[in-house]
Order: structure tokens, then sequence, then C-alpha cells
């Protein structure tokens, strides 16, 4: 239960994490400001979320045979975005910032695609929470309208260069 609840907790505050400059655009409030300031360590905190995952994962399931915990394509796609999560996590330092310059925020649009590949594993590996066909619609929804209100305002910010 422990090991899909770090998960489960995992998406929900990468999911959260992402909402927030979305509900600071819409509501304009000392807590939408506080949680604008404090959006990266909240990001760093779901890392760690992720972290403790997947180590009592590859403890408690596979004795870390990393070997065998890739056979299975689902895995794949969870080890895919841990491996992103941890990129996202070791750059979220302002020295990072400095030496990726503008490659930094290329790099912090892969949560995007973590975000699409971690329901896929948890739908065909969950263990509790994903089991739920509720939980499953709810996450769904809220990965679906984060990421298309997001990619919206970009592509109606879309005036700038690309690179």
């Amino acid at each position: 239960m422990y090991i899909s609840g770090f998960g489960f907790l995992a998406l929900l505050t990468v999911l959260f994490v992402l909402a927030i400059p979305l509900l600071a655009k819409f509501i304009k409030n000392d807590v939408t400001i506080q949680l604008l300031a404090n959006r990266r360590w909240i990001g760093i905190y779901s890392f760690v979320f992720v972290l403790i995952h997947v180590v009592l994962v590859a403890h408690f399931f596979f004795n870390w045979n990393i070997g065998k915990m890739l056979e299975n394509p689902n895995r794949l796609l969870g080890a895919t975005a841990f491996i992103i999560l941890a990129a996202m996590a070791a750059t979220s330092n302002d020295a990072s910032v400095r030496a990726l310059g503008k490659y930094w925020k290329w790099l912090q649009y892969l949560v995007y695609v973590a975000l699409g590949l971690v329901p896929v594993h948890s739908f065909n590996i969950g263990m509790l929470f994903m089991k739920n066909v509720y939980a499953q619609a709810f996450i769904l929804l809220a990965a679906v309208v984060v990421i298309i209100v997001k990619v919206g305002y970009n592509l109606a910010a879309a005036k700038r260069p690309l690179f």
C-alpha cells in the first residue's frame, strides 16, 4: 500500500505543481502568490515522493535487479518518467538555470512528457489507487486540463521564436 501510495502522491503533487501558475492566473491572492514563490520547492518535494516510490519498488519487488525492473514496458514508462523528473530536480537551482540558459526551460517542459507517461504506467501497473475507475478518471481529466490550458497559453504567446 505504501509503495502505490507514494507513487500516487507523487503524481498528485506533480499535477499540483503544474496547476499552480494556472491557479494564479485565475485566483490572485496571498495563497497563490506564496505557491508561485515556492513552486520550485514543491516540485522538489514531488521528486522526493517519486524517489521514495522507486526505491521501495526496487527493494521490495525486485531486490534491486534493474534488468528485471525494466522487462515490462509499463515499468519502462515509469523509469523514463523517473529519469525526466530526476533531471528536472537536479537542475532546479539557480546555477543550472544560468548554466543551461534558454535550454533550462525546455528541460523543464519535459514534465509534460512525464505527465503523459505516468498515468499510462499507473493505469497498467497501479496496485491500489489507480485500479479505481474514479481515480483514473480524475487523474486523466486533471492531466488533460493542465496540459490543454498550458498549451493554450503557450500558443497564445507563440509570437516569440521557439529557440
